[in-house]
């Protein structure tokens, strides 16, 4: 529609979907109501000058807004809700394909805004400031546990280069006296000694780091906020600090899976499916999800079937069937989730073949 007086008239007591296709710089936007795209604009990346914009459809009974997850997080969405618009955050990999070779930012945010009046986009879970806060802690220690995985490495990999052997007294990695050996070694080349400082230094902050972390992870599990949850978590012998804060902030509100089919599947710890008629064919799981809680559960469980007779006579079971322990493990991964889930939502502290 040509003027804006003609939106006006158009959209009075309708619904207006608008989709934004959200990038560094500017905005795209597209405003949709009754099959009919009524506006398709540009904008600057700021919130005001969105603001400006939905206003303008005032006159409108609702208007619902729409975006890809991404590099924005959620204060946009907050902002829009706090402002009395509907809004949902859809993730990029549940938005329908149309197939074509031609992609904008125009033409996506035409589709968002198509799709989202045509009820077909699905919404992420936004959870409340302050969790997302807390959730970074977990994030940044295992983002710094995975930079010190890969200085280790460096650093063993560099010693090999030089056919330098460890000496065999030496009663474990990364320990104290390790350690003074490395900074001892000599070389026949000055870099290489400063070369291993570095890594030693770089080995040195990250390690402190992760401590510093974990004791404030730890703090955080003993505040009223978490306490209680994290003793019922903690019950379950397997289950430590890192798997327990992990599942508490990643997932927070549990209540919003109806059943353990749909939690299972969130987690991605569900077989993947490809039947055809009388053939059902089960494959890998979906790994789909979060795959932070999908791995610390994975790590528990294998910890968990030594002191939890029931899940090791389930994992025993499901190996003789000719399957490998990982697959088996896998399975017993989605059962401790499942009866964890459980013991949440009746506050009870894990028990074994209870919850």
């Amino acid at each position: 529609m040509k003027y804006l007086k003609d939106i006006e008239k158009f959209i009075n007591d309708k619904t207006v979907f608008c989709g934004i296709d959200i990038h560094k710089r500017h905005w795209d936007l597209c405003f949709y109501c009754d099959s009919h795209p009524l506006e398709r604009l540009r904008i600057s990346g700021h919130y005001t000058a969105l603001e400006a914009r939905l206003k303008k459809y005032r006159f409108a009974s609702s208007l619902h807004v729409v975006y890809e997850a991404g590099f924005t997080g959620y204060y946009l969405y907050r902002l829009l809700q706090e402002a009395g618009y509907h809004c949902i955050i859809t993730p990029p990999n549940r938005i329908p394909d149309e197939g074509g070779k031609i992609k904008t930012d125009r033409k996506d945010a035409d589709k968002l805004a198509r799709y989202l009046a045509a009820g077909l986009l699905k919404s992420v879970y936004v959870p409340p400031a302050d969790i997302e806060s807390d959730r970074r802690i977990v994030r940044k220690r295992e983002d710094c546990v995975r930079k010190l995985t890969r200085i280790k490495n460096q650093i063993k990999s560099f010693l090999k280069l030089h056919g330098t052997l460890i000496p065999e007294n030496m009663d474990r990695y990364w320990s104290k006296t390790f350690l003074i050996w490395l900074k001892a070694l000599g070389f026949p080349h000055v870099n290489d000694r400063f070369f291993l400082d570095q890594l030693l230094l770089e080995y040195h902050f990250l390690h402190t780091q992760l401590i510093g972390l974990t004791q404030y992870l730890r703090e955080m599990s003993r505040s009223l906020k978490y306490r209680e949850s994290y003793h019922c978590l903690s019950a379950c012998r397997g289950v430590g600090l890192i798997t327990a804060m992990t599942y508490l902030l990643e997932i927070f509100d549990f209540n919003r899976f109806p059943n353990e089919s749909k939690f299972s599947a969130y987690l991605g710890l569900s077989p993947g499916q490809k039947s055809s008629g009388e053939h059902v064919r089960l494959g890998h799981i979906t790994r789909e999800g979060n795959t932070m809680v999908r791995g610390v559960l994975v790590k528990s469980a294998w910890t968990v079937i030594r002191h939890d007779p029931h899940l090791r006579d389930k994992y025993e079971r499901i190996k003789s069937r000719g399957t490998n322990g990982k697959r088996a493990i896998v399975a017993v991964a989605r059962s401790l989730a499942i009866r964890l889930r459980r013991c949440l939502l009746d506050g009870v502290p894990y028990e074994v073949a209870v919850c």
